[in-house]
């Protein structure tokens, strides 16, 4: 395709898709998150296309993971000039994630996701930054529905990733797939950083995309991408009814709230059906605990055999300092203040 038709057709398509899910409000302040890669880089000049538009305050953020020497510091001189060209304003913090990810038990790919976002989320809070702006393209939305269906997941990790969450972070290239990106980067003859370790395939992300994929597109279904990610637009829209109608019930069997703990009536719980049950129960879990990692089905299998099955037992420990108590008519989720075998030592000891 002619570069300029190309380029025509390719912010066309970003105009649409922040225009059908309001990624964007006139005045919004947008701080990018920039790596250096592709991705990324197209970002900067897709949402400098739209400033006019929306009269938009951009910035850029990059985080440097420390993972790879001299080149990390390459990607951080690469993102700077590239705030200075288009006279954005630039932010940047160097952090350690190896030694984050070892002194939190969290894998290298977990733990540079979760201090990428703080840094991000500190950024949008001290800078004013109403929307927070990645690069997730149609490639990785795919790659993440395959990841969670090998891992076993329910519709909520099947229908990938959402091109806005909170109301703060938006996607605009989540309809464009790598090559798309690629083309329109040559069209503008703008360079971009690579990232080496992306190959390494001994992170299941790589694998996935360098050798599960390929083998997919060839010998299965040459729109393998295509066809997850319309699976995972299907799967969010039913996914999304599905948590609002659990908010509804949630607030119904609700019957005492505060900051540590939650209480169900049992007898409201009972009358639900199973699958209704377990997203209230997750979601008592996640207001207490803040999250959900670590609770998994088997978890969540054991809350209900232990809610209504069994007739033995008060309380039901899980991760996270959680304790799941259960009365003649209620069940409490608490957040205690110990460790649990802490307080489960104390209370063989006649002191609680």
């Amino acid at each position: 395709m002619e570069p300029g038709k190309l380029k025509k057709d390719f912010y066309r398509t970003i105009e649409n898709t922040v225009r059908e899910f309001k990624m964007l409000e006139p005045k919004d302040s947008v701080l990018v998150a920039v790596s250096g890669g592709p991705d990324s880089v197209a970002l900067v000049l897709l949402l400098i296309f739209l400033k006019p538009s929306y009269d938009l305050d951009i910035g850029i953020a990059h985080l440097n993971h420390l993972l790879r020497g001299e080149d990390s510091l390459r990607d951080e001189a690469f993102v700077r000039e590239l705030a200075q060209k288009f006279g954005l304003p630039f932010f940047c913090k160097q952090k350690d994630v190896k030694s984050h990810a070892e002194h939190h038990r969290l894998s290298v790919e977990e733990a540079g996701r979760e201090v990428r976002y703080d840094f991000f989320s500190m950024l949008s809070h001290d800078h004013g930054y109403k929307k927070i702006a990645t690069g997730h393209n149609k490639n990785d939305n795919a790659e993440l529905v395959l990841i969670n269906l090998l891992r076993g997941a329910g519709p909520k990790g099947l229908s990938g990733i959402p091109p806005v969450r909170d109301n703060l972070y938006i996607r605009p290239l989540i309809r464009k797939t790598k090559k798309d990106i690629l083309d329109f980067l040559k069209a503008e003859d703008q360079p971009f950083r690579v990232d080496a370790s992306n190959t390494d395939t001994t992170y299941l992300r790589n694998a996935v995309r360098h050798r599960l994929i390929p083998v997919l597109e060839s010998d299965y279904n040459p729109e393998i991408i295509n066809a997850l990610d319309r699976l995972s637009h299907i799967l969010r829209q039913e996914e999304e009814y599905l948590d609002a109608e659990a908010q509804k019930q949630f607030e119904s069997c609700l019957t005492i709230k505060d900051a540590s703990f939650i209480s169900f009536s049992k007898k409201k719980l009972s009358k639900l059906h199973p699958a209704m049950v377990n997203r209230v129960i997750r979601k008592g879990i996640g207001k207490v605990k803040k999250d959900l990692r670590r609770i998994s089905l088997t978890h969540m299998e054991d809350i209900l055999d232990f809610c209504f099955n069994r007739h033995s037992g008060t309380s039901l420990d899980l991760p996270g300092r959680i304790r799941i108590y259960k009365q003649k008519d209620t069940l409490t989720i608490k957040k205690e203040e110990r460790p649990l075998r802490e307080i489960g030592k104390l209370t063989k000891g006649g002191r609680i």
